[in-house]
């Protein structure tokens, strides 16, 4: 029997009952026991068809894919979703995800063909079920001679004769075909998705617009780069660790320090975000998917856009993961089988926070609060790379020229995807320097295909009808006298209507 990402609740205390016999359950297909009612099946994988992509159901405009072949994994049990064909198949051993399933990682997948690769077992995304979860107890006590975990014994690259970078044959099957040059067709990654998708159209835009922002592969003799890609690498610090074996130690040091602090605590809601991190979006934002559809089709846009550049960046550094160098940080399951630099959970989490943040009505209520202002804005490329101009608005000194990775951005939205990207770290599967080059990427990615005045803009006319129709489902609200930030303000009605009668601005036009 394999496990699954269904299956990870035993991890999380007070509940150890999926060890203790006779409740197995928990392990057992088709029972889901840790989860029992009220039942979080749309939350829990294999299942995410109600928020990821190719399946947004319910949410995504303008295809109603959950209840269209081929994806009956709303409805159907015990949920074939990543079937092609929906239920024109056999059914398959509890927990076994075949190639072709969507990232986890944030959406539109492109895992490869299925037929390509034949039936893998997996526990979640580009991770063997060999790899799934196993219970460790988080207790750091020394005691009988033994350390709790050898986290003190590393491989150290300036001790090695060769470089340590990730191979074509450690990649995950279905997504080998990441090691070759870059196809700007996505013949293989187009395989598994719905091309009636608008947000599978944008990708393959940005695809067509791979000299604006590829990553250059050294490994292939593929030399140059993009002007996208000289900003990136450009960025002070990002690329620390290439050159500095002080660098990766200080990082290594800092993720033994998340595993003793903070692991145990956080490991449930890890564990979610590992698999899909878009219900937490809609959680944090407090909105019904199927009343604001084409904001789901935004957010598979960044899902989409993101898994594109962050694998063919991986691809270009491929980066070990921290377990690689250190085995005793031992990570609860996986690592994932692709390179560690840039974070995806960063770039796409990033990404899909600034796409829905260029949605006025969204950036009033969860965009950049400058000190004593009443609502939010819309971030500027200047909030993330120093290099870049600062938003129109600045006061002098108000804010600093540009925040670090970590550093609080004042933004509700910014605030999650910081606490996703953090999550991994806490998991030990990423350094810190692959969420911070997650964000920046996600930053120049976003300034590239979304604002007019970007020095290297990607046109993506797919990506503008989206945001086009997502401002329409989010009012503006009229600009007021400053309100400082933790002053008491005019309640709202139901809907979002202030109290006090104040007239809404009509959402602007694309």
């Amino acid at each position: 029997m394999v496990w699954n990402a269904d299956n990870l609740s035993f991890i999380g205390g007070p509940n150890y009952s999926a060890y203790s016999s006779p409740n197995y359950t928990a392990y057992a297909g088709p029972n889901y026991a840790a989860y029992g009612a009220p039942n979080y099946a749309a939350y829990g994988g294999p299942n995410y068809a109600a928020y990821s992509a190719p399946n947004y159901a319910a949410t995504s405009a303008p295809n109603y894919a959950a209840y269209a072949a081929p994806n009956y994994a709303a409805q159907g049990s015990p949920n074939y979703a990543a079937m092609p064909g929906g239920g024109a198949v056999a059914p398959m051993a509890p927990g076994v995800v075949l190639a072709g399933n969507g990232t986890g990682a944030g959406g539109a997948s492109g895992t490869g063909f299925l037929g390509g690769y034949g039936p893998v077992a997996r526990f979640e995304y580009a991770t063997p079920a060999a790899l799934g979860p196993l219970p460790w107890i988080l207790d750091f006590a020394h005691g009988d001679g033994w350390p709790p975990f050898p986290t003190e014994l590393r491989l150290r690259q300036q001790d090695l004769a060769t470089r340590l970078e990730w191979q074509p044959g450690d990649w995950d099957p279905g997504l080998r075909f990441w090691a070759l040059p870059f196809d700007p067709r996505l013949t293989e990654w187009l395989q598994d998705l719905n091309l009636a998708a608008p947000a599978v159209m944008a990708a393959r835009e940005f695809a067509a617009q791979h000299p604006q922002w590829l990553a250059p592969r050294p490994d292939l003799g593929l030399a140059g780069g993009s002007p996208l890609h000289a900003r990136f690498a450009g960025q002070p610090h990002l690329l620390d660790w290439t050159n500095d074996p002080g660098v990766v130690a200080t990082e290594l040091n800092e993720l033994v320090d998340l595993m003793c602090d903070d692991r145990a605590r956080y490991l449930e809601e890890a564990r979610v975000q590992s698999g899909q991190a878009t219900p937490y979006f809609v959680h944090l934002m407090g909105f019904d998917p199927a009343a604001r559809p084409w904001t789901m089709e935004l957010m598979n846009c960044a899902s989409a856009i993101g898994n594109l550049v962050k694998m063919q960046y991986k691809a270009s550094y491929r980066r070990v993961r921290p377990s690689f160098l250190c085995p005793g940080l031992l990570p609860p399951w996986g690592p994932p089988q692709h390179p560690a630099f840039p974070s995806g959970h960063s770039t796409v989490m990033h990404l899909t926070t600034l796409f829905l943040l260029s949605v006025d009505g969204i950036a009033d209520r969860f965009g950049i609060f400058e000190p004593d202002a009443g609502k939010g804005r819309r971030p500027c490329l200047g909030d993330f790379l120093d290099s870049a101009p600062r938003h129109a608005g600045a006061k002098a000194g108000a804010t600093p020229a540009a925040k670090g990775y970590g550093d609080d951005q004042r933004s509700p939205l910014l605030w999650l995807a910081w606490r996703i990207a953090r999550g991994r770290e806490r998991l030990g599967l990423h350094y810190r320097s692959d969420s911070a080059a997650g964000r920046v990427l996600a930053a120049l990615v976003w300034d590239a295909c979304i604002n007019d005045d970007s020095a290297n803009p990607i046109v993506l006319p797919s990506l503008r009808k989206v945001l086009h129709h997502a401002r329409a489902e989010w009012p503006v609200f009229e600009g007021a006298p400053t309100t400082a930030v933790n002053a008491p303000v005019a309640p709202l009605a139901a809907g979002g209507v202030p109290r006090n009668g104040a007239a809404r601005k009509a959402p602007a036009k694309a």
